[in-house]
Parts: structure tokens; C-alpha cells; sequence
């Protein structure tokens, strides 16, 4: 992925990390995910570093809030990136337990089944309608990879943790139908 080998060059040259999420993350622990943009994770700290970054590529910021940025490709061709901020302990927590991961071409930081568990507990706790049943079924494969039992004490701790109860009633509703 050139857009990844540029990104990743760029960052690595001025001392600035990041780590892989959302589908390419998926896929790389083998959920098959199709997927039209690329999601970082940053440090909230980097911001301005990697809004600049970004619009030295002729990318264009459409979305900014305290927790993500969106942005919008240069060309129908490019993917379009999303940033996802997060404070310097959680990234720190984050690139220790991320995989080394080879995206077609650079190997970088990409998100651990744990962090992905988390992200997706996080999303839908949100419950955005046009989210819910796609992060439902991402969630049920990581659970699987993690060999974590839905009806677990774990599980149900990392529930409450990251989303609530509702989430996972919801979950264990939905597994049994499987």
C-alpha cells in the first residue's frame, strides 16, 4: 500500500507513531474486511503534526473534533485516511501490544485483537445505526480469535468497561442465534 509506505516513512523521519486500525487492522488477523478508507491511531499530542501531513499530500480535513479527524482523498484513486486521537497512555498501551504487520509492502504498527475489541465495544456503545451490524459481526469474529467466551466474566467486565450492559446483552442475544 503506497499511501502506507509514504505514511510510514514520513513519521518514522520526524520521530512520530502510529498504529493501524479499523479494516486494514481486521484484516490483518484474518477477518476479511473490504474497506475504502485507512485508519490511524495517533497521539492526540501529534495533531497538528498530522493535519499538516496530510494537507502536504492534498488531502483535505472535512471532519475535525476532539477524537478523530476525518479527511478527504486527493483523487478517487486514493484511500481516504481517518485519524483516530487518543492520549499519550493509550497509545503508549496501544504500540506495546500492536502486531508488526506487512500491509503490502511497509511492516508497521498494526492494532492487537485486544485494542481492536475495545475500539468495536467503544463504537457501539455509540449505536449508530449504520455501524451497529457491521461492528456487531467484526466484534463476534475478534471474540472467536481471542478464544473469549461471550457468556465469559472477561468478556462481560470488557463490556462494561468499554460500552454497557445493553452491548452486551446484545452480543450474547446475537451469539446464540449463530
Amino acid at each position: 500500500m503506497e499511501i502506507l509506505k509514504i505514511i510510514n516513512e514520513y513519521a518514522s523521519k520526524e520521530g512520530k507513531a502510529f498504529i493501524v486500525i479499523g479494516g486494514h487492522a481486521l484484516n490483518a488477523h484474518g477477518i476479511s474486511r473490504t474497506t475504502g478508507d485507512l485508519d490511524l491511531m495517533v497521539a492526540r499530542s501529534d495533531c497538528a503534526f498530522w493535519e499538516n501531513f496530510l494537507s502536504s499530500l492534498g488531502y483535505t480535513i472535512f471532519q475535525k473534533t476532539s477524537a478523530f479527524i476525518q479527511s478527504k482523498a486527493p483523487s478517487i484513486a486514493a484511500w481516504s485516511i481517518d485519524l483516530m486521537l487518543v492520549d499519550e497512555s493509550t497509545m503508549s498501551k496501544a504500540l506495546h501490544e500492536a502486531i508488526m504487520y506487512n500491509h503490502g509492502g511497509p511492516v508497521v504498527p498494526t492494532a492487537s485483537v485486544s485494542h481492536l475489541l475495545a475500539m468495536k465495544l467503544h463504537a457501539l456503545k455509540s449505536n449508530a445505526p449504520h455501524r451497529t451490524q457491521k461492528d456487531l459481526g467484526d466484534l463476534l469474529e475478534l471474540i472467536k480469535i481471542k478464544g473469549l467466551p461471550p457468556e465469559s466474566r472477561e468478556f462481560r467486565q470488557l463490556c462494561l468497561k468499554y460500552a454497557n450492559l445493553d452491548v452486551y446483552e446484545r452480543i450474547i442475544i446475537l451469539n446464540k442465534k449463530q
